[in-house]
C-alpha cells in the first residue's frame, strides 16, 4: 500500500502542532491546576511522559523500516497503551494499520484507521487515515465506499489524494471525473515538484480507454 505521506512527515506534523499550539495547552492546564508547585510537578511529569513516547515512536519507526514487524507491532501497542490519547498513539495505530494490511488482516487494518478518522481530526491524521483506508476499499474493489470515505476527509484541490480519487473514479467506469481528478493531481504535482512519472502514464492509459470507446 503505496502512501504519499510517510510516517516520518506526520511525526513532524505532531512537532509543528505542539510548537503553534503549546503555549494555548500549557496556559489552559496552568488555570486547571492553579497552584505553582502543582504546575511544576505536572509539568515534570508531562514532559518526562512525552520524551518517552518520542523515544518510543522512535524505536517504532526504526523496527518498521528494518521489517522487524513483531517488534514494531509490539511498540505499537505498548504505545498505544501508555497513554491512548497521545497524538503518538495515533501515529502508532497508522503503523499497525499498516502492519496488519501487509500481514493479510484487511478487517483489523480497516478498524484502527476508523479509530483514527475519528480521534485524529485536531492534527489533520484523519485525513491521512481516510485515503489510506480508501485505498483498502478500492483494492477490495468497493470503490464506492472508496469514494464516500475520501470525499468525507473536505478534499482540497491541493490535496494529493487526488490521484487516489481519479482512480476510483477510473474504477467506476466514470472517465471524465477520473481524467479531471487527474489533470488536477498533475497540477499539484508540479507545483510541489512531485514526480509525476506514474501519474502520466495513467493519463495516458485513460487517454487511450477513451479514444477506443470513441471508436
Amino acid at each position: 500500500m503505496n502512501d504519499y505521506t510517510t510516517d516520518e512527515e506526520l511525526s513532524n506534523k505532531i512537532k509543528e502542532w505542539w510548537a503553534k499550539n503549546g503555549l494555548a495547552v500549557v496556559m489552559s492546564a496552568t488555570l486547571a491546576i492553579g497552584l505553582f508547585g502543582g504546575f511544576t510537578y505536572w509539568s515534570s511529569i508531562k514532559n518526562q511522559k512525552a520524551e518517552n513516547l518520542s523515544i518510543n515512536y522512535s524505536q517504532l519507526l526504526v523496527a518498521f523500516n528494518e521489517n522487524r514487524l513483531d517488534d514494531a507491532e509490539s511498540l505499537a501497542h505498548a504505545i498505544i497503551e501508555f497513554d491512548k490519547s497521545s497524538n503518538y498513539a495515533l501515529l502508532s495505530k497508522l503503523i499497525l494499520a499498516k502492519i496488519k494490511f501487509e500481514s493479510g488482516n484487511t478487517s483489523s487494518a480497516k478498524n484502527l484507521l476508523n479509530q483514527v478518522i475519528i480521534e485524529g481530526k485536531q492534527i489533520e491524521l484523519d485525513t491521512i487515515a481516510r485515503e489510506r483506508l480508501a485505498r483498502i476499499l478500492l483494492q477490495e474493489s468497493n470503490a464506492e465506499d472508496a469514494r464516500l470515505v475520501l470525499l468525507n476527509s473536505n478534499l482540497k484541490p491541493a490535496d494529493r489524494s487526488l490521484e487516489l480519487l481519479g482512480d476510483i473514479y477510473q474504477e467506476q467506469g466514470d472517465l471524465k471525473a477520473a481524467g479531471k481528478a487527474y489533470d488536477e493531481a498533475l497540477t499539484n504535482y508540479n507545483n510541489i515538484g512531485q514526480d509525476t512519472r506514474y501519474l502520466l502514464l495513467k493519463i495516458n492509459m485513460l487517454e487511450n480507454i477513451k479514444a477506443k470507446d470513441i471508436k
